[in-house]
């Protein structure tokens, strides 16, 4: 079960979620306040074996195998802790796209000429015209940078656009 989402946390105060994953419950607990709009991920994570698991689940423990499955569930924690658009295959279907649009972009204007900042305009503002409720967010999670430097990015590819007249 899912417990509830706190996204600010009142001072002091930890937010913690949970998930179950086949035999384990995973906990992920954030005890800083989140001032910032940096995606951080949980100050600590807590790996149980559940109560109801099998003799056989319990002797061996967890394993590495386990660990790399319950990591989406912790990178699916985190973006449920920042509302990040997250839900396992739709995340990794939503990467993919924005990877590989920002690879076909980079390959039409030639991957050495400058313009990154306006790839990723436009990818911006593709998610924002499919109707995506926080386009810089699912930006940040894809790219793994943060919603500063992404805006920052974006005002560059603005500017060039309001300079220029057209798109960098």
């Amino acid at each position: 079960m899912f417990q509830e989402n706190h996204p600010h946390p009142a001072p002091g105060r930890a937010v913690e979620l949970s998930r179950p994953d086949e035999g384990y419950v995973i906990t992920a607990r954030w005890h800083t306040d989140v001032e910032s709009t940096a995606i951080i991920g949980p100050d600590e994570v807590v790996i149980r074996v559940a109560d109801d698991v099998s003799p056989e689940v319990r002797e061996r423990g967890v394993t590495s195998a386990d660990l790399q499955r319950i990591s989406r569930q912790v990178d699916d924690m985190v973006a449920e802790f920042h509302l990040l658009p997250s839900v396992g295959a739709y995340q990794v279907m939503v990467r993919r796209y924005i990877e590989g649009r920002l690879i076909e972009l980079a390959q039409a204007r030639g991957a050495a000429a400058d313009g990154f900042e306006s790839d990723l305009l436009a990818v911006f503002v593709d998610l924002a015209g499919r109707g995506d409720a926080d386009p810089l967010g699912v930006l940040a999670t894809a790219t793994g940078r943060s919603r500063e430097d992404l805006g920052r990015l974006l005002d560059v590819a603005r500017l060039r656009t309001d300079h220029d007249g057209h798109p960098a």
